[in-house]
């Protein structure tokens, strides 16, 4: 009886509205039909179309030409529905909004990752018809959740909803919750009884539907979000749709502390007299106090998910605020789409930029950003394959053309690129100077790419100090090298969760790669020739070991080669996977193969090895991981796993000041390779409790190459949550250097512990309180001292042995409304020699100070349906270290080796705005 009485409630509801008239969905013909003139019907129609959407009909008051009288006539007429004026792409970005906007933020190595995310986010995949490696390609997805799925599929299974992706069996709640924002379950069709062959618009035949009464609760909107909601009366609509995304980034402070240091260092050191001292350095001599800006524009297409194309225009880095040119672009233009060859496949073809990745990163991941670390699971993910790149990776950017097919059996890729790098050069033919004939040293990733011309005049202005026996004899230079890059992959996959995989390319040079041997290579990156040999470190293996295309050993050869197998498997709850690699070494990949089979060492060739496993259980997962790179595997492609980036400890971070030219420390602070080691890396995170979690452990055991050094890392994070509104989070972190051996002067230990206390407060606001201490125990380096001793004193030299620090700090969330959010945060600190990493919102801020304080604020503002806007601001004051520099036992009376303790302040703004429909 009483859902007789509900039903017949609704029906006498829905007939009353019927009869009224909807001020938000009638035509002017519809409102002209009302008891008011002409003029007053224009003026209704003209305010919802020029104005607003009416909330209520006691707006109708707003309009000059609509009297009480009038009001209360049409009080009985018509009425008032709660109408969405966005498109479905709109409301789909509101609902996903935190996650684009944690997506839009990422710099670096996951730039170009997220624009492929993001392109899924907003138009999710059928999950039933992706492959192993595309549900694999997701934001921690494990290979384990990609085969549970793939299984459950292969028995006839079709997934309907989320709630069905997580009864998945052996699928983890992290991987399903992911996957959730990513994919849905069914396409979407039209029925034939509303499909309209002559106009073959889906716009038409959604607004015929929305002339249909709206059930009750049912949100009136626009005929394009009908579209999204025809699935629920059984209609399925295809995508066919264009989106447009607009970025701009801009930010007034260009360079790092790094950068900065190499930049100001001088280039006339061996002046008696220099008339302009502000100008010896590259910071003096281009002005560089007034570099502020830099800018990026980004501009991506798509429509549906088959046609792509991508546009990116870089100023250059530092760029006075006068002269904001853009000096960097990219583009790509790709289709993808569903074959029926073989079964469901998908193939890609992309044109100029593209990224490139396969296996675990030994043999190809072009980009020019370095990760710590990368396991390639959680949030450290590899998007294998092919993708468009229009991140801000220049160096080593492929440019060409690129094809990849993908079947559920197997994968197939061939790519070819031709694109100029940067190199560092070198007076190779003794003409003393430096021309087209010479040779290449390596590639550089270079901080600020001055052009050539300003290089050399640079050079030309330094060598008028240093006289002509001194000049400037190695020196970076853009696009000094063509690359003609072929590569290609394939894998097998014999049976679900499982495959076999090769990868290779060979990059032909137009100029030779000679790496100097011996003395001649000290004397060439050292400029105090006298003390070459004692500045010449054990560490600095790992440059002389740098690739030369021409060498006694192998002969003349202007190419690299480096080929690869890699290989998966998925038993139960454990996913096996690891990658070999080689470059080749030989003229002929035969000559190689056939030395390895007879057991010639001669022509060993540099080697590569990574090999890992995961197991996964429902509150608990753990990583093993195994690498060993060899010392002259120099592979300028390679991003694997590892602790430190490639030139760690050698003349290219330790000795910056004493470089025959400064800009060679970008070799250091810009390297993307890692480092060459041996070792073994555990990590963890177990719930053992509802209140308690470990969020994060590793263990890293490993040994660099370049001088058989053995560290030891661990980090652990715990969290206890006694309710959700409030939790306690600890840190804690150490690594040894030298750990086997208490007596070696080389041994050092640095701890650091964090407590942290964070609530949740109304409204998803927030707040954490944060407190940091460090501390590092080292040895007595004589090069910087705490206490120098005096000249012919008797006071012995006394050595920073243990130095420490702490960090207090209020982070906090603010949201005003649904539309605007602001995040800061307030620090202080007391370094003391300590440094710290300090996390700000979208960015990371390195503080090695000796002590100070700054506060930041970001505000995130949702400015209309399809324009967002992120300003930050920071202030930082601080006072430096006061360092002593000893030029061994020897003081000099003055120059660049005393620094005094300097109070500085720094103001920086970022503006980041995203334009998207």
């Amino acid at each position: 009886m009483k859902k007789i009485i509900f039903v017949i409630i609704c029906l006498l509801t829905i007939s009353l509205y019927a009869e009224k008239l909807d001020l938000n969905t009638a035509s002017l013909e519809e409102l002209l039909q009302l008891p008011i003139s002409a003029n007053q019907a224009k003026d209704i129609y003209d305010y919802r179309f020029y104005v607003k959407y009416f909330e209520t009909i006691f707006e109708l008051r707003e309009i000059e030409s609509v009297d009480q009288k009038t009001l209360n006539i049409l009080k009985s007429l018509v009425i008032v529905s709660h109408f969405d004026d966005r498109d479905d792409t709109a409301t789909r970005r509101d609902e996903i909004y935190y996650l684009l906007e944690r997506l839009g933020s990422n710099e670096g190595l996951q730039e170009g990752m997220s624009d492929v995310w993001e392109d899924h986010l907003m138009a999710p995949q059928n999950i039933n018809k992706l492959t192993f490696s595309e549900i694999l390609n997701f934001p921690n997805v494990s290979a384990i959740d990609a085969a549970a799925i793939l299984k459950r599929r292969a028995r006839g299974d079709t997934l309907s909803n989320i709630r069905d992706l997580r009864h998945t069996p052996g699928i983890s709640y992290y991987g399903a919750k992911n996957l959730g924002n990513y994919v849905h379950f069914k396409d979407k069709y039209l029925n034939n009884k509303h499909y309209s062959k002559e106009k073959n618009n889906y716009y038409h035949v959604a607004r015929k539907l929305y002339k249909r009464p709206s059930p009750i609760g049912e949100v009136m909107c626009t005929p394009y979000v009908w579209v999204g909601k025809l699935a629920d009366y059984g209609f399925i609509i295809p995508e066919k749709r264009f989106y447009f995304d607009y970025q701009m980034k801009y930010k007034d402070s260009p360079y790092d502390g790094d950068a900065q240091e190499m930049y100001q260092e001088s280039m006339v050191r061996f002046a008696e007299d220099s008339p302009n001292s502000t100008n010896q350095s590259y910071w003096g001599y281009f002005d560089m106090n007034f570099d502020r800006a830099e800018v990026m524009n980004k501009i991506r297409f798509r429509f549906k998910n088959e046609l792509k194309a991508g546009l990116l225009f870089d100023s250059e880095k530092g760029a006075n605020f006068t002269d904001l040119s853009f000096g960097e672009s990219k583009y790509f233009v790709g289709y993808e789409n569903d074959l029926n060859l073989f079964g469901r496949n998908n193939f890609k073809i992309y044109a100029g930029n593209y990224r490139a990745t396969f296996g675990e990163g030994l043999v190809m991941e072009n980009t020019d950003y370095y990760s710590p670390r990368k396991t390639g699971f959680g949030f450290n993910k590899r998007i294998t394959g092919i993708i468009g790149d229009v991140s801000r990776t220049q160096e080593y950017s492929l440019k060409g053309l690129a094809l990849d097919w993908k079947t559920e059996d197997f994968n197939l890729v061939f790519f070819i690129s031709d694109d100029d790098k940067d190199a560092v050069i070198y007076d190779s033919n003794g003409n003393d100077s430096l021309d087209i004939d010479d040779d290449a040293f390596s590639f550089i990733t270079m901080t600020k790419r001055f052009s050539n011309d300003e290089l050399e005049d640079a050079e030309f202005y330094f060598n008028d100090y240093a006289g002509n026996d001194n000049f400037v004899k190695i020196a970076p230079r853009l696009d000094a090298i063509n690359e003609k890059l072929i590569g290609g992959h394939f894998a097998y996959s014999p049976f679900i969760g499982t495959h076999l995989g090769f990868s290779g390319y060979e990059a032909i040079y137009s100029r030779d790669f000679v790496v100097p041997e011996g003395v001649d290579l000290r004397n060439l990156l050292i400029s105090d020739i006298e003390y070459a040999a004692d500045k010449w470190k054990i560490t600095d293996n790992e440059v002389s070991a740098m690739y030369s295309t021409k060498s006694a050993e192998f002969g003349d050869r202007n190419f690299r080669r480096v080929f690869g197998v890699d290989w998966r498997t998925v038993l139960h709850n454990i996913s096996f996977q690891g990658e070999y690699a080689e470059l080749y070494t030989t003229q002929t990949f035969s000559n190689n193969f056939f030395s390895k089979i007879l057991g010639r060492k001669k022509n060993r060739s540099p080697k590569a090895l990574l090999m890992s496993a995961f197991a996964q259980y429902d509150n608990v997962y753990f990583l093993s991981l195994y690498r060993d790179y060899d010392l002259d595997f120099d592979n300028p492609y390679q991003r694997s796993f590892s602790e430190s980036n490639r030139y760690d400890d050698t003349v290219f971070e330790k000795l910056k000041y004493g470089l025959n030219n400064t800009l060679l420390g970008d070799i250091y602070n810009n390297a993307a390779q890692p480092s060459a080691e041996k070792g073994f890396y555990f990590e963890t995170r177990y719930q053992f409790h509802r209140m308690w979690t470990l969020s994060k452990a590793y263990l890293d055991i490993w040994e660099r190459k370049s001088d058989a050094r053995k560290g030891v890392r661990f980090e652990g994070k715990l969290e206890f949550k006694p309710i959700h509104q409030l939790r306690f989070k600890l840190r804690f972190k150490e690594q040894v250097k030298r750990y086997e051996d208490d007596l070696d002067r080389g041994k050092s230990q640095a701890d650091e512990l964090e407590l942290k206390c964070l609530t949740y407060l109304s409204n998803f606001d927030k707040i954490q309180l944060g407190y940091i201490y460090t501390r590092v125990n080292q040895p007595p380096y004589l090069s910087i001292l705490s206490n120098p001793a005096e000249p012919g004193g008797a006071d012995m030299a006394q050595a920073n042995t243990l130095t420490d620090g702490d960090m207090i700090y209020v982070d906090y969330t603010h949201r005003f409304n649904e539309n605007l959010k602001m995040v800061g945060s307030f620090s202080f600190w007391y370094a003391n020699g300590a440094s710290f990493w300090d996390f700000e919102d979208i960015e990371l801020d390195f503080e090695q100070t000796d002590k100070g304080w700054k506060t930041w604020f970001n505000l995130h503002s949702k400015i209309s349906n399809n324009l967002y806007l992120s300003l930050k601001y920071k202030y930082k004051q601080f006072k430096t270290r006061e360092i002593e520099f000893r030029e061994y036992n020897d003081i000099p009376d003055s120059g660049e080796y005393y620094f005094k303790t300097v109070e500085r302040k720094e103001n920086i703004i970022r503006l980041q705005l995203d334009w998207k429909f």
